[in-house]
């Protein structure tokens, strides 16, 4: 639906909405510097290598268009949008309970228990690597704030990293065999998630909300 929209106004709104959904839900991601700094970079891009419409002001070598604008704020709105409502998701859904609805419309809990796991390691990965880097820095291992720290910071970490992660995927891979996973072509669980009335419902008046957005497209 955000691809869809194609008035700077209307996508504006939705970004404003999701700033606000985020903040009452008290998701944990936060809008960091490199966020920031990528949606930034998005919109600069666009002005500076995709110059259409018509000509605004000079900018050094550079010509500022109103389309490169309009442009630009699109496809770095959408970019940011995509980036909170995943926050959004991620922060207000639990894995089991995606597990066991997308089992109840018919998904294979093979495929729906990949999503858990998805959901599961990141922020595990993320522990990880964080005590990989503090482990470095108290050996004694100090990585410059440029492009040759960069490099030198994966070669670093990537391969200790890839140990633990491998680890833990041997030891979940033996539970998951020692509890009989895939053994059976449905499985159980303990907190069933009905699709109900007011789900269909939802899922009803997004499609009828995507409508609408795509027909204020065509008039603005």
């Amino acid at each position: 639906m955000v691809f869809l929209v194609g008035s700077v106004w209307i996508l504006l709104c939705f970004v404003l909405l999701l700033v606000f959904l985020k903040l009452i839900y008290k998701v944990k991601g936060r809008f960091g510097k490199s966020i920031l700094a990528l949606v930034v970079a998005i919109f600069v891009a666009q002005i500076i290598f995709v110059p259409e419409g018509e000509p605004l002001f000079d900018l050094w070598l550079f010509d500022v268009t109103w389309g490169s604008v309009v442009n630009g704020f699109l496809i770095s709105g959408r970019f940011f949008s995509l980036i909170t409502m995943s926050w959004i998701f991620v922060g207000t859904t639990e894995p089991r309970d995606l597990a066991s609805g997308l089992a109840n419309v018919g998904v294979l809990y093979r495929y729906s228990f990949l999503l858990v796991l998805a959901m599961r390691f990141a922020p595990i990965f993320q522990f990880e690597l964080s005590n990989v880097q503090q482990a470095q820095k108290i050996r004694g291992l100090r990585i410059d704030k440029n492009i040759k720290g960069l490099i030198s910071s994966v070669r670093y970490t990537t391969m200790p990293l890839l140990f633990s992660a491998m680890s833990k995927v041997n030891t979940l891979a033996s539970s998951m065999e020692g509890r009989g996973f895939g053994m059976y072509r449905k499985k159980t669980f303990l907190h069933p998630i009905k699709f109900t009335f007011w789900d269909l419902t939802l899922v009803i008046s997004l499609m009828i909300f995507s409508f609408q957005i795509y027909y204020l497209n065509l008039l603005l």
